[in-house]
This record gives C-alpha cells, sequence and structure tokens, in this order.
C-alpha cells in the first residue's frame, strides 16, 4: 500500500503561466533526512531515468509536513507559440508524474543492550544490517550515560533480530537506554514511484479574471467535448446570437484573421460553419479532421460577409465552440491590421483604421581618424576628400504610429491585451512583419468616464534595415 497521500493536484487541462502546483503527505515524512521526490516524465512513455523531463527533492512543509512543489516554470519551458493555422501542438505538452521519496536508512532501537562475549549486542527485528558495516549509533541521553556507544562503530555480529557492535560491554553503565542506529555513510531508501499521476495537460495560456484576481482554470469548459465549449483564448463567449455581446471586430473588407486555438481529439471532425447574426442563415462552412492536441481554427472575412455574423466549431463528439464578430463597415483610410497572441493562446487581431506615421531612428557609429595628407610646394596639404570623423557602422530602425477608430468598451479592454503582448505581427497588406509595442504603460479607458474611445500605439518593426558601408 502506499504510503504517499495526493492532497492536492491541478486540473487536467491547465494554463502553464498559472500555478501548477501538487501537494502529498507521506508516513515516513518525520523519519530523518527525508525529502519528498516529485518526478516528471513524458505522457505515455517508460518511466525509466533516460526519460525524465525533471525531477525535484523538497523539504516538508514546516507547518504542515507536506510536500509541495508548482512545476509551471518547468511547463512554460515545454510549450511555445505557432502563428499559422492547423495543428499547434507546440503550445501543448502531455506529462506524468510520480510521487515518491526518500530518507536516511535508521533504526530506533528500544530493547535492553545485552552483552555478546566481551561486546556489546542491539535487539532489533529484521535490522538489515551485516557483519562489516560502518554504523552511526544516538542515544535518547546523548551519551551520557554509555559515551563509549555513542557515535561511530562497526557491525561485528549480524543475526535476523539483532546485531553486535565492538563497544565493549564494560563500557555499558545503563542498558535501557534507547537509541537510533544508521549507517555512517547515510545511505538512503528510495522510492520514486510510490503513487503516480498521469496525462495532464498544459498550454501556453494565463488565465485571469483581470486585474482584480487571478481565478481558478475552469477546466471543464475548455477540455472541448461540451455544448457550449470554450476555445483557449480570451474572446467573449456567448450563447445565443440574439443576445450577443462581447464581440471582436471584423473590417469589411480587409485581411483580418482570428487564429482560434481549440482542444481537439483525434478521429472528432470538426465543422468550422460561418452565420450570419441577421437571419442565422450559414454562410459557409468547412471540414477539419485534426490530430490529438491543440488547433488553431482560422476566422477569417469573405465577401460573403455583410452584417455582423457568428461562427460555430461543431464536433461529432458533442462539442460546439461559438464566437461572434461585428462587421466594421466605417469608412477606412488605412488596413493597418496587429495580430497578437493573447493571453490564452490564440491569435487575435485589432484594425487601426485611421492615420498610420512611419518614422525611422538612425543611430551611427563613428571615430576620428587620422589623416594622411600630402606635401605640396614644401608644405602639408590635405584635400578637400579627406576624412577625418568616419562613420564605421549605421542603424536605421523604422516605426509606425498606428490609431484605431472608435470603439466600444468590449474592444478598448481587448487593446490593452495588445498592448501586453509578447509576440505582435503588423500585416502590411503583403506580409506579416514581427514587431514589439513601444508603450510602456496603458490607460484603459471606460465608457462611463469617456463615452468616445479611441487609442492609438507606437510599434517597432523586429528587423532593421541594412545599411551598406
Amino acid at each position: 500500500m502506499p504510503s504517499t497521500t495526493i492532497i492536492a493536484q491541478p486540473a487536467q487541462l491547465m494554463p502553464a503561466y498559472n500555478p501548477i502546483k501538487y501537494i502529498i503527505d507521506n508516513t515516513n515524512k518525520n523519519e530523518p533526512g527525508f525529502r519528498y521526490i516529485f518526478t516528471i516524465y513524458p505522457a505515455a512513455g517508460s518511466h525509466i531515468p533516460a526519460n525524465v523531463v525533471a525531477q525535484y527533492r523538497v523539504l516538508p512543509v514546516f507547518s504542515t509536513g507536506y510536500g509541495e512543489q508548482d512545476i509551471s516554470r518547468l511547463m512554460q519551458s515545454l510549450v511555445t507559440w505557432k502563428f499559422e493555422s492547423g495543428q499547434v501542438n507546440e503550445s501543448w505538452y502531455q506529462y506524468d508524474v510520480d510521487l515518491g521519496f526518500e530518507f536516511i536508512d535508521n533504526i530506533d532501537y528500544t530493547s535492553a543492550l545485552t552483552i555478546d562475549g566481551l561486546n556489546t549486542n542491539i535487539a532489533y527485528t529484521a535490522h538489515g544490517f551485516q557483519v562489516g558495516d560502518q554504523v552511526l549509533i544516538v542515544q535518547a541521553d546523548g551519551g551520557v550515560a554509555n559515551p563509549a556507544l555513542e557515535g561511530l562503530h562497526t557491525v561485528i555480529y549480524a543475526a535476523a533480530n539483532d546485531f553486535t557492535v565492538n563497544v565493549l560491554w564494560s563500557t555499558i553503565t545503563d542498558v535501557n537506554i534507547n537509541g537510533n542506529v544508521s549507517y555512517a555513510d547515510q545511505r538512503k531508501t528510495q522510492v520514486l514511484d510510490d503513487a503516480l499521476i498521469t496525462n495532464k495537460e498544459v498550454f501556453n495560456g494565463a488565465y485571469s479574471l483581470g486585474i482584480y484576481a487571478q481565478g481558478s482554470f475552469p477546466t471543464a469548459n475548455y477540455l472541448g467535448t461540451t455544448d457550449p465549449s470554450f476555445a483557449l483564448t480570451s474572446l467573449g463567449n456567448t450563447v445565443n446570437a440574439s443576445s450577443a455581446t462581447n464581440a471582436a471586430t471584423f473590417v469589411d473588407g480587409s485581411n483580418d484573421k482570428y487564429l482560434i486555438m481549440c482542444r481537439v481529439y483525434s478521429g472528432v471532425t470538426y465543422t468550422l460553419n460561418y452565420y450570419n447574426t441577421a437571419n442565422d442563415a450559414l454562410l459557409y462552412s468547412y471540414n477539419h479532421t485534426p490530430a490529438d492536441g491543440l488547433y488553431n481554427f482560422e476566422v477569417i472575412w469573405n465577401n460573403l460577409i455583410v452584417n455582423d455574423f457568428y461562427v460555430e466549431i461543431t464536433g461529432d463528439n458533442g462539442s460546439v465552440f461559438r464566437y461572434y464578430f461585428q462587421l466594421d463597415t466605417r469608412c477606412v483610410i488605412n488596413y493597418d491590421i496587429l495580430n497578437y497572441l493573447d493571453r490564452m493562446g490564440s491569435w487575435q487581431n485589432f484594425a487601426f483604421q485611421l492615420r498610420t506615421y512611419e518614422k525611422g531612428q538612425i543611430t551611427r557609429e563613428m571615430y576620428n581618424q587620422h589623416i594622411d595628407g600630402f606635401v605640396s610646394a614644401s608644405q602639408w596639404a590635405y584635400s578637400s576628400e579627406a576624412m577625418g570623423n568616419k562613420t564605421y557602422n549605421t542603424n536605421v530602425s523604422n516605426t509606425l504610429d498606428l490609431n484605431t477608430n472608435w470603439m466600444d468598451q468590449y474592444n478598448a479592454d481587448r487593446f490593452q491585451e495588445l498592448l501586453t503582448s509578447p509576440q505582435v505581427f503588423y500585416y502590411d497588406g503583403t506580409y506579416y512583419r514581427a514587431c514589439t509595442i513601444e508603450a510602456t504603460g496603458f490607460e484603459n479607458f471606460r465608457q462611463k468616464n469617456k463615452i468616445l474611445i479611441k487609442q492609438s500605439v507606437t510599434i517597432k518593426l523586429a528587423l532593421n534595415t541594412p545599411i551598406n558601408g
């Protein structure tokens, strides 16, 4: 029977950037040198040393004696992002956890000491010591009564239920002092697989209820087996088209796209259906047959879309993911779009329809070199092309100032997620170009304070313009 009890464990599917904590208890936790051992393996693989992803040895917590280990930092290093539609198992990882323990081999003897020839015998059932073993004896009184027995000794006789050490019986003054015996080399009892947790999953996301509280991740909603199911995205989710709220925006005639990441399963066919919210008419649909893991479903504008619309990703396992979009038909000056990795691992976009300003920053590295010159009419002279300050390195970095159109409260909230996203791509009408957001702070406008909300952002392209020398 395992000596390990699982006190708490994370849900089946967890965001890698939230705490992923395991808490266990063990009946041996009061043994000397005790450590809890958490060993991480890839799921569905052999639990052998060659397959170990990480192993943690943890001291018991002072107040409870429990073993606690948060493996979120490890999981973050095992998932990443992929900016394209289709299978994205780079953002997903399955693992097993072996729960074990170790402690220093030792016995606590309580029987009275006895004589064995000229030496001292200790009785203990199934002690495990053998002739020649070096042992460390620590007595309950610290060796006051029997100082010769305290410390390092050698086993000179061993039977199943008693053993003799090289301590003269004549030195023993109190046979009833209890003691502890351990190996001198502090060898340990180690059990790595006392209990097992299998097939846990993480994804490249960070779940939050906003600035006020992190919240517990409701994993059942995101496993992709129910109607409605939630995709791994921070887009708002509503059930009825007639009461659609928290809708993201598509700009009419643009190349907007959203990549909605969902937990999917092998052998399940998923149909991506586009519906017109005006009359729930089916506009068009696509079938997908992904492998087990995560899948980016691409939601794009089509010239059949002339009103607000919603998409349903329906799996024949009973799952239905449903998301709503508003079609923005206002006049557009620029079709500038930023695609960004949202907090839960999907890709959203933000359109900047007003004026765009392009700027460049130039840096030069120079040194003042010696001018050789020449002698002319017995005088030193130099030509008009002589160069003193010489530029040896020039860098140009480009920035764009982008401006949004007026927006509602929901899109104003989405804008601050764009500002904090670690991965952003600028669409220039032809290519997606990596960029970074220059903002170091923001104000999240509220419509109760400011009815008309408009924002601007400065981006810096991730690649500098090459300059010849």
